[in-house]
């Protein structure tokens, strides 16, 4: 048989895989490091105990309890084995794992209640995130402009005057309209969500208490009734207090987060290597030359 066939034989690919696993294991098992102590407390005992409990609703039986200790430590002896031959390194999701828990410890240094001085100071210092914006109140009719039955501009108008005297039902004409045709108490910047800008911005500036229109949306033709519209204000600050104290603890989180990282990099020389394409077109710069 010639070397080449040789080494296209299944047979052979098999044995040079099982003699490098082979090798790996012998290597752990001779070179690791010494057989180490599991200790399984009480306190250990008692919190997988609670864990079976939430979950099973009950206590564990005797047996139960002893499979749970056993499980445990089977655990304990796999995960350190594999820490000691190096199978965490280059593993996505057990680096991202790593660094959630490296942020929480972080985060427990961020864990302080701010007093209602520092949160009137906050909101002052950030006036927009806490300022309540105009809401509306208004009702619509809405009319699909893609069919050949959309009313003209004549029958449009004929049909606000008919609304406004009276002689005319809303809720008997238009077409169809999913998210529905009476919006109470909504935000300016909902409106522009369902409906587009434009609709928005004619409901932030439109009269009040008659049929107006029609108004473009991004679904169609409307006529509208504003009924109520409140305007923006800078609320109390008892009314924004919640709001504040969770933006306030997140931000100090960042300043923690980002301090904590900061004083850890600095125990490393970083060295960024030019990415493959960047030295590629750094020759190219220098061949034109």
């Amino acid at each position: 048989m010639s070397t080449v066939k040789l080494l296209r034989e299944p047979l052979l690919h098999f044995l040079v895989i099982g003699a490098v696993l082979f090798g790996v294991f012998r290597l752990a098992a001779d070179n690791g490091p010494a057989q180490g102590e599991i200790i399984v407390s009480a306190g250990q005992i008692a919190s997988l105990e609670a864990i079976f409990s939430r979950t099973w609703q009950r206590p564990p039986t005797v047996g139960e309890r002893e499979a749970l200790v056993q499980d445990y430590i089977r655990d304990e002896v796999l995960y350190r084995e594999a820490i000691s031959m190096g199978l965490d390194r280059d593993d996505a999701i057990i680096r991202r794992r790593m660094r959630q828990k490296m942020e929480f410890v972080a985060d427990l240094t961020a864990q302080a209640e701010p007093t209602d001085a520092e949160l009137k100071t906050f909101v002052a210092d950030h006036p927009a995130w806490f300022h309540a914006e105009p809401h509306v109140s208004f009702s619509h009719i809405y009319f699909q402009t893609s069919t050949k039955s959309s009313p003209s501009a004549a029958e449009l108008d004929r049909l606000i005057k008919a609304l406004n005297a009276g002689t005319a039902d809303a809720s008997q004409v238009g077409d169809q309209f999913m998210a529905g045709f009476d919006f109470r108490d909504v935000a300016i910047s909902d409106v522009a969500k369902t409906f587009g800008d434009g609709f928005a911005g004619w409901i932030d500036h439109g009269g009040r208490g008659r049929w107006e229109g029609p108004v473009t949306s991004v679904y169609g033709m409307h006529l509208v009734r504003v009924s109520e519209r409140v305007e923006a204000r800078d609320p109390p600050f008892k009314e924004v207090r919640d709001a504040a104290r969770r933006e306030w603890l997140h931000a100090r989180k960042v300043v923690a987060n980002d301090a904590f990282y900061e004083k850890l990099r600095s125990r490393y020389v970083i060295k960024v290597e030019a990415a493959p394409e960047e030295v590629g077109a750094a020759k190219l710069a220098e061949v034109a030359k």
